[in-house]
């Protein structure tokens, strides 16, 4: 899942929602885009509807289901694209 925050959303709030995510045993992952910031809630995804509680947040503009196989490289994680080192060459 991806909670996706609202674009005023301070540092302090962004730990919050991190911490709230860790505290129902997912792992959190930060990534800080220009316009927002999104959290990936990184974990089994059989409890993933008590991630939804987390949109009742002011600062929180969405929570939403990621349907890729590959989260943390898909557009939906990360707006600029994957580059990935192999030898000297960048692919």
């Amino acid at each position: 899942m991806i909670v996706v925050l609202r674009s005023h959303a301070s540092d302090e709030e962004i730990a919050d929602v991190c911490r709230r995510i860790e505290a129902m045993g997912y792992r959190a992952h930060t990534i800080r885009g220009e316009l927002r910031t999104v959290v990936g809630a990184i974990g089994d995804d059989r409890a993933k509807d008590r991630l939804r509680a987390l949109e009742s947040l002011e600062y929180v503009e969405s929570v939403a289901p990621i349907l890729q196989p590959f989260k943390l490289a898909s557009r939906e994680m990360r707006s600029e694209p994957t580059r990935v080192v192999v030898d000297d060459v960048v692919v």
